[in-house]
């Protein structure tokens, strides 16, 4: 069933879903009209991670539930809206564009119209906005109704915000002044492919809140928000609703306990986990990603203090609302122009094959994709160039470009075996390995100190890689050009093949024998 057909049949919301929001809400209202009491309210409401989610989709956590894609968030948010008794915003944390075949496709332009129609009002500047080069980018800002923000973020050659951009901005609706406040990720520059925010650099992101923070008070704000594309990770993060997350930590945590002017409220983004809590004595929020979550905060101003009266993160069941009609028109509009490529069918899986930490049937799979296309040695892949699990059964078009949607071109870099070495240290620098091989088997001792826990690469014949042997790889450009801190990469000799991951991963599934079958693992090998 078509997308657009699901935002015809979605049904209203039932009396037990009625009952379940009111529940979980504040109290409701008329409407956004200045409180009596002359108390300040602000409904704050904000996605993050996006990543071209224009139609809603069936998670495996889900059990078969319709959730997200912009029409169904627009419908809750004008719900939340309906039930507050005050203004209500609504705010991005970044990544906004990058990731389907819907949204890509068109450079991004999709979901900048869905987003329009949706009632964004701001949103922070994302790493994955910078993916298509910084023409394009400022071609997508120029469309927005909305401004994107990011107060740590400078040109290089003048210091100043570039003209496209803005540290922060004031939000004045319903007699209540709301400053937002933006900030990139500062090391964007390591995880973007290399050029692309030439002449842009990215500071440290507490002292420039601090400043715009000052800025926005002396203008006469009565909340500051700060919405940031540094997120956080929780050892609970916590389920459904109001439920705080524990042990969290994280560059968003860290941030916020540097911050020494007053803030609010800060909105997260980039980990793709749910957050609910308070650092530095701010509250702290992140809400999952690719449209399956939105938070909902709000705030009140008494007597010159702001508190926190409600904060939740929610999922946007499909099931629960009538889809906005403007939204799903536009989103339909857009559909229809991918669908005769996205829905075409391009292989089957014979069993379902899962992302994840350390190594995977899935990232093995892709990468001996890339190292079938390059004719390399042997190949490494990054994890986070993997972006979503595949089901078992026929796989379309567009659900594969979803796993790789960044149309990354395939080289060939000739390295000797100490550059190898440094990039698979690079790759096991965390609790696991972090990158996916093809063509070679490394064993290391996860106990050794990081950098120095390799102990042997060998090639698919059993030839052990010495420091002065020659070997040629298959790798993305992203990562041979020393994208995700592989910097040793940056000293290789490399040949580009004018190829892209996607379209090589693509070629290589139609040439195995179908239903394709999980490759085995057991590339990284560790001490005995």
């Amino acid at each position: 069933m078509r997308a657009t057909a699901l935002f015809r049949r979605a049904p209203r919301f039932a009396a037990a879903a009625l009952l379940a929001a009111a529940a979980c809400a504040p109290p409701p209202s008329a409407g956004p009209a200045p409180a009596a009491d002359g108390v300040k309210r602000v409904r704050i409401v904000h996605t993050n991670d996006f990543h071209g989610r224009l139609l809603p989709e069936r998670p495996s956590w889900a059990d078969g539930r319709l959730v997200g894609g912009s029409a169904v968030l627009a419908a809750h948010f004008d719900s939340a809206a309906a039930r507050f008794g005050g203004p209500t915003l609504v705010i991005s944390a970044g990544d906004d564009m990058q990731g389907t075949a819907i949204s890509n496709l068109s450079w991004g332009r999709s979901t900048i119209a869905a987003h329009n129609a949706s009632g964004y009002l701001a949103a922070a500047l994302g790493n994955h906005e910078f993916d298509w080069g910084l023409d394009t980018l400022r071609a997508r800002v120029a469309e927005s109704r909305f401004p994107w923000l990011a107060a740590n973020l400078t040109e290089t050659a003048t210091g100043r915000a570039p003209s496209w951009l803005r540290p922060w901005v004031m939000l004045d609706r319903g007699g209540v002044r709301t400053a937002v406040i933006g900030a990139a990720l500062p090391g964007t520059p390591e995880i973007v492919m290399a050029g692309r925010v030439r002449g842009l650099a990215f500071g440290p992101a507490a002292p420039a809140i601090d400043a715009a923070a000052r800025e926005a008070r002396a203008a006469g704000a009565d909340f500051v928000v700060v919405t940031m594309h540094i997120g956080a990770v929780c050892e609970t993060p916590g389920g459904e609703g109001e439920a705080a997350s524990a042990g969290c930590e994280g560059e968003m945590m860290d941030v916020a306990e540097a911050i020494t002017e007053p803030v609010d409220l800060i909105l997260g983004g980039h980990t793709h986990q749910r957050v609910l809590a308070t650092a530095g004595g701010i509250p702290v929020v992140e809400a999952r990603s690719y449209s399956t979550a939105y938070s909902v905060t709000d705030l009140e101003r008494r007597g010159g203090r702001t508190s926190v009266v409600y904060r939740a993160v929610r999922t946007p069941w499909a099931d629960e609302v009538d889809p906005d009609t403007a939204v799903a028109r536009v989103v339909g509009e857009w559909e229809a122009r991918v669908r005769p490529v996205s829905e075409r069918v391009m292989v089957t899986f014979a069993e379902p094959m899962e992302r994840g930490r350390g190594e995977t049937a899935l990232g093995n799979l892709l990468a001996d994709a890339v190292r079938a296309a390059t004719g390399a040695d042997a190949t490494l892949i990054n994890n986070g160039s993997i972006r979503r699990d595949m089901p078992a059964g026929p796989i379309t078009y567009g659900t594969l470009y979803e796993l790789q949607p960044f149309q990354n071109e395939l080289v060939r870099l000739e390295v000797t075996g100490a550059q190898l070495r440094a990039a698979l240290e690079n790759a096991l620098s965390g609790d696991t390995p972090d990158a996916h091989l093809s063509g070679m088997t490394v064993t290391y001792d996860p106990a050794a100190p990081a950098g120095s826990r390799v102990r042997s690469v060998r090639l698919a014949g059993g030839r052990e890689v010495g420091d002065a042997d020659r070997v040629t790889l298959g790798l993305s450009e992203f990562i041979a050009t020393g994208g995700d801190r592989y910097t040793s990469f940056l000293e290789g000799r490399m040949t580009r093949t004018g190829q892209v991951d996607l379209e090589a991963a693509v070629a290589y599934l139609q040439s195995l024998p179908q239903p394709v079958r999980a490759p085995e693992t057991g590339r990284w090998r560790t001490v005995r």
